[in-house]
């Protein structure tokens, strides 16, 4: 049930809960962001949740009740005002242009999603989610975020969001972003075309919202048989069935009415991304191995517009990596590479579908800070100097117990001495 999904939730991850409440609070001080302001869009988004995603309340009170912190304080990770994390004082530089790059790959005998993910270096969550009543999904996401950043259900469906250009319908309300869309997806689409569906709702119920309030997203799905291009922000939305070939995508919209919605052109960052992304498809041949795979989520030519960035204390920062290689016949056979960290110093887990458990140290973030623990040697532009295992994806046995994978893999990040 939600509720003791929940209660595990918070009990694993309440110090990083307890670290991210102590410091939105520090934040709201400092940029005189009024306690009022807040509590008036927990209200509104509590509301949104009853109306949209009642579970996730559910799932939210057993986090408050084992972690022992307030729920309204839980929700308002979820809703916190534009520009919130510009107030932190004294703060690092904030560059909003570091953001998600992904792509959908067709094969003759598989289809390939891709998501490498820019983000506030929050640490990250990977876990398999399962409610009652739902599909389950494996998924990573910010450590207190009620939404997923990437997802693979049991369907053999996955899911990729980015933050979408600037749009000419901006809205300061509290709606869904991004990634509460892909979790409302990821629980209830068994394919790809199921989702339009699922968005158009989200509209009518005037829940839908962007990346945040002066930005549309993009969502990239795929399923057994093909992938699905949407672009959308809180009042429309386009939706494009991709059956053969490759598409990449950054920040950017690139339908023609989607584009109709920009009130500012894709910048450098944006539109350097996507050019490298495609041509290292074009230059991988045929079929992409896994271990490509790899080597492409650490590409940093172009830093800091780069796919792969490693900024040490910066805000914002390469956070985790997931791509899903979907078999068309047997889904069984379909593999998850999950990076649950920055892939210059995390590993690469290969996970069957399905894969039905939950590694702990994974779900409270005590992987992910093991991962930035062995990070950089002090070059800030991650290009360089940093030491990274070099672990590759042949160095895991793909049909041995995916428990014992992260227990591995966690063991070697955690002995960061023996790293050369």
């Amino acid at each position: 049930m939600p509720y003791q999904n929940g209660r595990k939730m918070g009990l694993h991850s309440k110090n990083i809960l307890k670290k991210r409440i102590l410091q939105v609070e520090s934040i709201r001080k400092a940029g005189k962001v009024s306690s009022r302001t807040l509590s008036s869009r927990v209200k509104e988004f509590t509301s949104l949740l009853l109306k949209v995603s009642p579970h996730w309340l559910d799932e939210i009170k057993g986090q408050s009740e084992t972690s022992g912190l307030d729920m309204s304080s839980l929700v308002g990770l979820n809703c916190l005002p534009d520009g919130f994390f510009s107030n932190m004082s004294p703060g690092p530089v904030i560059d909003t242009s570091q953001n998600c790059s992904s792509f959908f790959l067709s094969e003759p005998s598989r289809n390939i999603l891709f998501k490498i993910r820019d983000e506030k270096n929050f640490p990250q969550s990977f876990l398999v989610l399962h409610s009652r009543g739902f599909y389950s999904s494996q998924a990573g996401r910010d450590i207190g975020n009620a939404g997923f950043a990437h997802f693979f259900n049991e369907k053999a469906l996955a899911g990729a969001n980015n933050t979408g250009s600037h749009t000419s319908h901006p809205t300061e309300r509290p709606l869904f972003n991004d990634c509460h869309v892909m979790r409302y997806v990821s629980e209830r689409a068994g394919s790809v075309r199921e989702i339009p569906g699922l968005i158009e709702n989200l509209i009518e119920k005037k829940a839908m919202g962007g990346a945040n309030g002066e930005r549309g997203a993009i969502f990239l799905f795929a399923d057994p048989v093909e992938g699905l291009l949407v672009e959308c922000d809180s009042r429309d939305y386009t939706a494009r069935f991709i059956s053969k070939g490759k598409y990449a995508v950054t920040n950017h919209y690139t339908t023609a009415k989607a584009r109709k919605w920009e009130s500012l052109p894709p910048g450098n960052n944006t539109l350097t991304r996507r050019k490298r992304l495609r041509d290292l498809l074009s230059k991988s041949g045929g079929i992409l191995s896994p271990e490509r795979v790899c080597e492409i989520s650490r590409d940093t030519k172009n830093h800091p517009d780069s796919l792969c960035k490693r900024a040490g204390s910066a805000f914002f920062t390469t956070v985790s990596v997931q791509c899903q290689f979907i078999d068309r016949k047997n889904i069984s056979g379909s593999i998850n590479l999950v990076s649950c960290g920055n892939p210059l110093t995390s590993v690469f887990l290969p996970l069957a579908l399905p894969f039905e458990r939950t590694f702990v140290p994974a779900l409270s973030g005590d992987y992910y800070m093991a991962s930035e623990a062995a990070g950089l040697t002090g070059d800030e532009a991650g290009t360089s100097r940093v030491r990274h295992p070099g672990w590759e994806i042949s160095a895991f046995d793909r049909t041995g117990e995916a428990g014992a994978l992260w227990e591995e893999a966690y063991l070697m990040l955690k002995r960061r001495n023996d790293i050369s």
